[in-house]
């Protein structure tokens, strides 16, 4: 009985299981550009696109871990890596002058879909009130970080303020799912790099 009570007190809530969770290694297989070109608010983006069925793989490992917490009304139906978010192109780099044509013109040139990335762990964010989490792969790429120097580049002979576009501030990842919602740095305070590491990932 006292064995049980502390297994209890150590695994919390969640179920028990090993720190590693497995990524097959197709995640790093080429695939094509997908503009992304949207006329609403923010429907205009810069994105790496990444195999969604290794994505897919580890999301239903995952959530069978978590007693099947991931939300699957709101499941990701493909995988990608942000390069420039949807409000920093909206915000700061569309008003300067630099529209998403002359982003992904960047993006091509610099082979962005052969981009080098690697992953470092299984990310975990939470609200303040821990009612929702969102779980992602948090990736390291000085490819990606250099096609945002280039649009920096870009962005300030447009005549752009340098103070309000920063290329180094980025938090490279690759959502897996969710409880509720994602959740994301500006409205949640979430920083998606290795401050979150919650599990480990073993390549297959």
């Amino acid at each position: 009985m006292k064995i049980f009570i502390f297994l209890i007190f150590i695994c919390g809530t969640f179920e028990c299981f090993a720190n590693e969770l497995s990524l097959i290694k197709k995640v790093f297989k080429n695939q094509n550009f997908i503009p992304k070109m949207g006329n609403e608010k923010y429907g205009s983006y810069l994105q790496m696109n990444i195999d969604f069925k290794s994505i897919q793989s580890l999301f239903f490992k995952l959530d069978k871990k978590l007693k099947g917490s991931l939300s699957k009304e709101n499941a990701r139906v493909e995988a990608h890596i942000t390069v420039i978010t949807p409000i920093e192109y909206r915000e700061v780099l569309e008003p300067a002058g630099l529209n998403i044509n002359d982003i992904n013109i960047i993006a091509v040139e610099s082979n962005i879909q052969n981009s080098n990335f690697s992953i470092d762990c299984l990310g975990m964010g939470e609200t303040k009130d821990k009612t929702n989490q969102t779980y992602y792969l948090v990736v390291k790429s000085q490819t990606l970080l250099d096609i945002r120097k280039k649009i920096f580049k870009a962005y300030i002979k447009k005549g752009g303020i340098p103070s309000q576009f920063d290329p180094t501030a980025f938090y490279p990842h690759i959502t897996v799912g969710y409880t509720t919602r994602d959740l994301h740095l500006t409205g949640d305070g979430v920083l998606k790099g290795n401050n979150s590491c919650w599990r480990d990932i073993k390549l297959l």
